[in-house]
């Protein structure tokens, strides 16, 4: 486990979450907002509110598995600098049985969003009905159900020993067996996340062209995913330290490694988006080339060259100063920029495949939006109304409190 300071009795227990009931009341009402805008756009487009449904489900549903692969990474490399931030990335898995009922409710829906249900309208088509073996209702939802109860399963192991932990008053031995367990268990994630969360993105967003496949999808989503988490890591971090809930933990130096590791990924969104494209514009195989095709098309070639442009070139140069990173007004401009491209990502790969004439956004679509954050927010709010913000019996705590860069 290496070595680790004992608890320094300097660092005080934050504790629980207090959140006033004004708050609460937001979320509540932005879910509200949520369901009367899905019911509103159902009544005129069915396809339309259930695009823009899959677009936040998959949004707040990686979100909160990147929750256990970014603590199951550094559990199992021994990183110290994250220890004061593990627990917010821990928070966000609460969501994960929420995104359990959406997935149920998206296969409710499969009829609108996915061309490969309809079996009168593609019984003339070789490629699709080729594809029924595995594009069927369902494997479709096994393959759903398997990934996301299983995520929830390594939740329970992972985050579950992590908040045990905090009831330790052995902050030696006891954790070390925390840290051996979580560090087996974190193995076995990072194996079956590759897996499930390949299929999960190939099934939710690729076959809603099922004409078009590519072997790089999964990495491609996961790119964008776990940039957008630290983007969400940094704000969540920046709003605790600055209520006093880190203040104690979280210095400029932890902001530093967040906003690194934001630009980092950053360019590997940009590297994965480009090898995926550069590898079926040189194939040029007809089944490939249509995902492409679509959204060069006039109505979307703008949209297109808009996202790489705001999802790389902006965060980019907004994260390259050393100074930027230690900043907390850009590192929260550029966390919320990234997660409105994220959203706007999302967008792009959904709606060309219903909407070829350009991007179409109304308020039922910004309603929808608003209601999946309002519940994420909510079930955030409430996983730490009785857990510590800060796993406080950490052995790298100490060490990680006084983290610093060399200048």
């Amino acid at each position: 486990m290496g070595h680790a300071h004992a608890i320094d009795p300097k660092i005080e227990n934050p504790g629980f979450l207090k959140v006033s009931g004004v708050l609460k009341g937001i979320c509540s009402l932005l879910i509200v907002i949520g369901v009367i805008s899905f019911f509103i756009a159902y009544g005129s487009d069915p396809t339309h509110a259930w695009t823009s449904f899959l677009e936040g489900h998959f949004f707040c549903m990686e979100l909160a598995v990147m929750g256990i692969f970014f603590p199951a990474i550094h559990w199992i490399t021994t990183s110290m600098w994250s220890s004061p931030v593990r627990r917010i990335a821990e928070g966000l898995t609460s969501y994960l049985p929420v995104a359990l009922v959406t997935t149920l409710l998206v296969i409710l829906g499969s009829h609108s969003i996915f061309q490969w249900t309809h079996l009168d309208q593609i019984k003339n088509d070789p490629v699709i009905t080729g594809k029924l073996g595995y594009l069927n209702i369902t494997f479709f939802s096994i393959r759903a159900f398997v990934g996301l109860l299983g995520w929830m399963w390594f939740a329970k192991k992972i985050v579950g020993s992590s908040v045990a932990a905090d009831s330790f008053t052995d902050h030696g031995e006891g954790f070390k067996k925390v840290y051996e367990s979580n560090r087996r268990w974190s193995v076995g994630f990072v194996v079956f996340f590759a897996i499930t969360f390949s299929a999960i993105s190939f099934d939710q967003l690729m076959s809603l062209d099922p004409h078009f496949f590519s072997t790089l999808f999964g990495v491609y989503i996961f790119a964008g995913a776990f940039q957008t988490f630290f983007a969400v890591l940094a704000i969540l971090t920046i709003i605790l330290r600055r209520t006093g809930y880190l203040k104690q933990v979280v210095n400029h130096n932890h902001m530093h490694d967040i906003g690194k590791m934001m630009i980092t990924f950053t360019i590997f969104w940009a590297y994965t988006c480009f090898a995926q494209y550069m590898l079926i514009w040189y194939a040029n195989l007809p089944e490939e080339t249509g995902f492409f095709l679509v959204r060069f098309n006039p109505g979307w070639e703008f949209w297109s060259l808009a996202l790489f442009v705001g999802k790389f070139f902006v965060p980019f140069f907004l994260l390259l100063p050393r100074a930027n990173k230690r900043s907390d007004l850009i590192m929260m401009v550029t966390g919320i920029w990234i997660v409105l491209m994220q959203f706007f990502e999302l967008v792009w790969m959904v709606q060309p495949q219903v909407r070829q004439q350009g991007i179409h956004v109304d308020f039922t679509d910004i309603g929808i939006w608003l209601g999946f954050l309002g519940l994420f927010a909510l079930v955030f709010i409430r996983f730490f109304k009785k857990r510590n913000i800060l796993a406080i019996t950490d052995p790298y705590l100490p060490d990680s409190a006084f983290h610093h860069h060399v200048q």
